[in-house]
């Protein structure tokens, strides 16, 4: 294992120059702290705050990692995660990554995206924060996280595979199938569906969901299916294939933002969402309150998924001995307005 020693002679600087860098204390030049930034990642090295003993005093802070801040997910879980941190006294310190605005969609295939993550964690390990909550902009498996963690560190909004890393989700697939019960009871048997990305993991459980539903409602697996690509237009498109020609009652759409593609296609066609035909959405973003008339749609729980996570931080790191991972669902709500009817 590499030593704060050896990364001071490949830097050719002192051991208490490259622990202030650590520490954040250090006020060398720029160049000689990304020198020493880049050997310290280069070998590997990780300081071990546990065997130091340096950690035997909270700072009652803990280090927040987000994918990106502008996501419409990312503010109702940071409001959640402070709500209960004030109530804890604690303070939080955030490092927004910014991948969605660096890099559009296709981030996570980015090797600089890992690459920032790393560098975030060994940054706050640097500072001594009691523990990392990593707030995802969209549920995905997190592989990213490094073995030897020193430190307490809870996903929030995603998963992980790895050992002893507790996650905080919402129930996706429970969700699907709550609303489509609900289109079923309300009389419709010809639900169209307009799904996310084929190989997205929100899409794979919303499927399942709704397929779940027609199952125990007795109805015939989905005839009626496209995938889009969880934007306006292409909800549109999809609707416009999907409606046509079909007899469907009603159209149930994996995110808002697709639903208004299918709100414009039927003012195209002079048909009137709840009344001529029913549309629900998923997420319950702001504009599905604006639409006309009114968006039914799943709410996800961020605010509540925020304050689990905090929750679930501050227990790892009250209770270490006795804290065992796992992986936590908040349950999702319908919000009924008026884009679905009854028959």
């Amino acid at each position: 294992m590499v030593t704060l020693k050896e990364i001071a002679e490949k830097c050719s600087v002192s051991i208490t120059t490259v622990s202030n860098i650590l520490n954040g204390k250090s006020n060398v030049s720029l160049k000689t702290k990304e020198r020493v930034l880049s050997v310290i990642k280069e070998t590997g090295y990780r300081p071990n705050y546990m065997a130091r003993g340096l950690r035997a005093s909270k700072t009652n802070s803990v280090g927040i990692i987000i994918d990106d801040l502008t996501e419409f997910s990312s503010t109702g879980i940071i409001d959640g995660i402070m709500s209960y941190f004030d109530e804890n006294h604690y303070k939080a310190i955030l490092e927004n990554l910014r991948f969605y605005s660096k890099w559009g969609n296709k981030w996570y295939h980015n090797k600089d995206y890992e690459d920032s993550v790393q560098q975030a964690i060994d940054e706050f390990e640097a500072i001594k924060v009691d523990g990392i909550i990593y707030v995802a902009g969209h549920a995905r498996c997190i592989s990213c996280i490094p073995d030897n963690l020193n430190i307490p560190l809870v996903i929030s909004y995603a998963f992980t595979e790895k050992p002893g890393i507790a996650s905080v989700e919402f129930d996706d697939m429970q969700a699907a199938c709550d609303m489509t019960t609900k289109l079923i009871k309300d009389g419709h048997k010809k639900i169209a569906v307009i799904a996310g990305t084929k190989t997205n993991i929100h899409t794979q459980r919303r499927l399942e969901g709704y397929k779940k539903a027609l199952k125990e409602q007795g109805l015939e697996d989905c005839k009626y299916l496209r995938y889009a690509n969880w934007d306006r237009e292409s909800g549109y498109e999809a609707a416009k294939e999907l409606l046509a020609d079909s007899k469907c009652t009603a159209v149930f759409c994996f995110n808002d933002l697709m639903a208004g593609g299918v709100y414009d296609y039927l003012n195209e066609k002079g048909l009137v969402p709840g009344k001529d035909i029913s549309v629900a959405g998923y997420d319950n973003r702001t504009m599905s309150q604006y639409l006309k008339p009114a968006l039914s749609t799943v709410e996800i729980p961020l605010y509540d998924i925020g304050r689990k996570s905090a929750e679930v931080i501050l227990n790892q790191i009250t209770n270490a001995e006795n804290f065992k991972a796992q992986q936590y669902f908040v349950q999702c709500g319908i919000i009924e307005r008026e884009s679905i009817g009854k028959i």
